[in-house]
């Protein structure tokens, strides 16, 4: 029997502006009461306001960074990266980005470094473990994709992209009854091709 490899990669969506910046007025009353309360009582350190400024620079920056990424501008996404992760070291949202970037460029290793990073900051982090397992099965590591995927299912069972990439690697593998499983669950969550792919080979139900 023949079967269709669907290796789905990551689109590594862009952060939602929302996601990633306040709005211009909930800005603006922060700010605004911040003053208010250093005027008053003087009691906020001079590196606290520096810290907030750091930290929403940072955002900038990789909001800036995606937007270039977007329109194939790596050099100079990969320039605000770098420098929101300078900003706010603790970004995990950058470090993600920053290594989709280097994966597209075939740097993998330095891909999984930044996945890594962004893991350790964010162990919830279910993007980065999707992404990382891409990678890590781009250098041929097929049980750390399969352990990164896994991952990624268990912090967000409803997160089609884990199933449909480990699906793929079984299917690499021989592992049939792996691959029905996986696109089962990816199948029952709505994916159009994961059902083709149950329907054309017969699988009941489907």
């Amino acid at each position: 029997m023949n079967y269709v490899k669907f290796l789905l990669k990551s689109a590594l969506p862009l952060p939602a502006a929302g996601e990633l910046h306040e709005s211009t007025m909930e800005m603006n009353m922060k700010k605004t009461g911040r003053f208010f309360v250093i005027a008053l009582l003087g009691l906020l350190p001079a590196s606290g306001v520096a810290n907030t400024s750091a930290a929403d620079d940072a955002k900038s920056f990789l909001s800036s960074g995606e937007v270039k990424f977007g329109k194939g501008d790596n050099q100079g996404a990969m320039a605000d990266y770098t420098k929101a992760i300078e900003l706010d070291p603790k970004l995990s949202e950058a470090y993600n980005s920053r290594a989709a970037l280097k994966y597209s460029a075939g740097d993998k290793p330095g891909a999984i470094t930044d996945y890594t990073k962004a893991i350790e900051l964010n162990s919830q982090f279910t993007d980065a473990y999707n992404n990382r397992g891409n990678a890590k099965a781009g250098m041929g590591d097929v049980q750390g994709a399969i352990a990164d995927y896994t991952r990624a299912i268990e912090l967000d069972p409803a997160f089609v992209p884990a199933y449909m990439n480990r699906a793929a690697i079984k299917l690499d593998l021989g592992d049939k009854p792996g691959v029905i499983a996986d696109l089962s669950s990816a199948a029952k969550l709505g994916h159009p091709a994961a059902q083709q792919w149950l329907h054309q080979n017969g699988v009941a139900g489907w």
